[in-house]
């Protein structure tokens, strides 16, 4: 992913919250698929009956995230996933057309007249991403590993934890560098495996149990260069945080890392951080930058209060906000739109742009 930091374009729109009653709307959505989608309905297994009409919320949270972005990505991303899911895990042929044509076909009743036809206009646009050919090996694409990773990877699905270490500190030895490492086999590995639990072939089990074991090993990689102390301190202060409820926290800890390492004075806060706390370390550590994660779309409105929180405080409007994560991946001009400084695809890029962020802000006082 491109990072990117403010310049003088065209402004884009606004991030601008949306809510229904996602409560009524999904029970609406799952009476109507039950009646016109009877045979379907019946074709499902009782487990998969349990889960249509969570699915249901979720796909209303997408919309909302859509509408609130001026922008069908999170919406059509979403049934590209279904679509890989439902297949995974045999759900009938034909479920996820079926399922958002009730979805396209409630919204046209039920939601505000302000909004639907934009919703309607991107619930079309979802429907024509099903219609799309897969890829033979279904979606998304298996990622490409070095061999170390597969190694790692491997070793790490087989249970063996000592030996997968192993393989990092061969690399270590042989002079690969820490950011070496995150980038080559770690992140990768963490793409892969989250593929591999979208397609099911690894159980959430096992997901949980290879993140743990990454972040186990990042944790002491990052004691063992900090021991060292060849750092250059940079008289500067980060706070690291995922926003709200977001519990994957494994990308914002390499970001704290790389910071670390740059010499920064890193307070990282991790997952599930509430809004009011990050505010509070902000103003207690008098930080030069915020570093923000996010991997879902659900969170992006308190991302948004968060930075129009700060942006409103006459004690923490200095602050350069940097954000990252996926759903910034899919809207391009998402950052700007929740009124950040910059947005950074890789724990290196988000270093390199707050140093020259806080070289600006020096610059200029």
């Amino acid at each position: 992913m491109r990072s990117s930091e403010k310049r003088t374009t065209s402004r884009p729109p606004h991030y601008r919250t949306v809510r229904f009653n996602r409560d009524i709307l999904a029970d609406r959505m799952l009476e109507h698929f039950t009646k016109k989608q009877a045979k379907l309905w019946n074709d499902l297994s009782p487990a998969h009956h349990g889960t249509v009409r969570e699915e249901f919320i979720t796909i209303i949270q997408n919309l909302e995230e859509s509408l609130a972005t001026s922008s069908p990505a999170f919406l059509v991303d979403h049934a590209r996933w279904l679509r890989t899911r439902a297949q995974a895990e045999s759900y009938p042929p034909g479920f996820a057309p079926a399922f958002f044509q009730t979805f396209k076909e409630t919204i046209e009743d039920y939601i505000p007249p302000d909004f639907r036809a934009v919703a309607l206009d991107y619930a079309k646009q979802a429907i024509a991403a099903l219609k799309s050919p897969m890829p033979e090996a279904g979606e998304p694409l298996e990622i490409q590993l070095s061999a170390p990773a597969q190694a790692f990877l491997d070793l790490l699905l087989a249970g063996e934890v000592g030996k997968a270490r192993t393989v990092i500190d061969r690399q270590l030895a042989a002079g690969t560098s820490f950011r070496g490492i995150y980038q080559d086999i770690f992140s990768p590995v963490l793409t892969e495996t989250g593929r591999r639990w979208q397609m099911n072939s690894i159980t959430i089990a096992q997901e949980h149990f290879i993140t743990s074991v990454i972040l186990r090993i990042m944790e002491q990689i990052h004691d063992h260069i900090i021991s060292t102390g060849r750092l250059t301190p940079r008289k500067k202060t980060v706070v690291t945080a995922c926003v709200g409820e977001e519990l994957h926290d494994v990308g914002i800890r390499m970001v704290a890392d790389f910071f670390d390492i740059d010499g920064w004075t890193v307070y990282y806060t991790g997952a599930n951080t509430p809004v009011r706390s990050i505010i509070s370390a902000v103003e207690e550590r008098n930080a030069d930058v915020l570093a923000l994660s996010i991997t879902m779309p659900s969170y992006l409105s308190e991302v948004e209060y968060l930075i129009r929180s700060l942006r409103a405080g006459s004690t923490t409007v200095p602050v350069k906000i940097i954000v990252g994560g996926y759903p910034f991946t899919l809207v391009t001009d998402l950052w700007q739109q929740v009124g950040a400084d910059a947005v950074a695809g890789h724990p290196q890029d988000a270093v390199e742009l707050a140093n020259r962020l806080t070289k600006a802000k020096k610059e200029k006082t």
